[in-house]
């Protein structure tokens, strides 16, 4: 396998959006376009401030000169419930655009999603976000190479752990090589540090921090680790 599985979540604008012939042309120009084009009265609009070019939970982090190929990822992108693949999307995201926040200056990307008026939970859907129910969207993606922050090597091949501080430099990785973006979803709080594929096995346990001995525990290929996403390290002789 080539490539690395992550989410990532970002915070619902509940803001009520006004359907414009902008929005009108986009959504009917998405990739497997509605078979019917839509109508301003069709569709409930809202937005979602979703990945940035900060560094996230895990450690991971968008090169902002990345975020527009992201942002074109995410467009015709179904939305879930809760990531529910046993059931049909209830939404799709369209449109949008990159926002720099004037005050941390992490730049954004901001997309649109959409919903038909018609279907039989859109109220519910509307009540839930609107009331903050449904506070945050979450996106799935797809990448090839966690590039290190230090050495720019692959972080799974380099000496550097995640999260780590070596002469006052946070070590995190850059999501280099986007994939696709494979889903979205609306959630009642962001996906837990520490989720994504874990690919590859340290063959020593690096460096003289003691950071490792703080992360998560997984069970993998029979055996027990500490990891954060993109790096493991066995502790079955812990």
């Amino acid at each position: 396998m080539d490539w690395i599985y992550r989410e990532l979540s970002g915070v619902l604008l509940p803001e009520q959006t006004k359907v414009g012939s902008d929005d009108l042309l986009a959504i009917n120009s998405l990739p497997n376009p509605p078979l019917t084009p839509v109508t301003p009265g069709d569709i409930y609009v809202r937005r979602c401030r979703l990945a940035g070019d900060a560094v996230d939970a895990g450690f991971g982090c968008f090169r902002t000169e990345d975020l527009p190929r992201l942002l074109e990822l995410v467009q015709g992108a179904p939305a879930l419930i809760g990531h529910r693949r046993d059931t049909l999307g209830v939404a799709r995201f369209f449109g949008g655009v990159r926002w720099r926040d004037p005050g941390s200056g992490i730049t954004y990307i901001v997309p649109k999603f959409y919903w038909m008026r018609a279907h039989s939970a859109a109220e519910d859907l509307r009540i839930n976000i609107d009331g903050g129910i449904y506070s945050e969207a979450s996106i799935g993606f797809t990448f090839r190479r966690p590039t290190c922050s230090v050495c720019s090597d692959d972080i799974r091949r380099c000496q550097h752990i995640p999260g780590a501080t070596d002469k006052n430099q946070t070590c995190f990785f850059y999501y280099d090589e986007i994939l696709r973006v494979t889903e979205g979803s609306f959630v009642y709080r962001g996906a837990e540090p520490g989720t994504g594929f874990m690919l590859a096995e340290p063959d020593v346990r690096r460096g003289e921090s003691q950071l490792w001995r703080t992360l998560p525990r997984f069970r993998w290929n029979g055996g027990w680790f500490r990891g954060v996403p993109e790096k493991l390290f066995n502790i079955n002789e812990e």
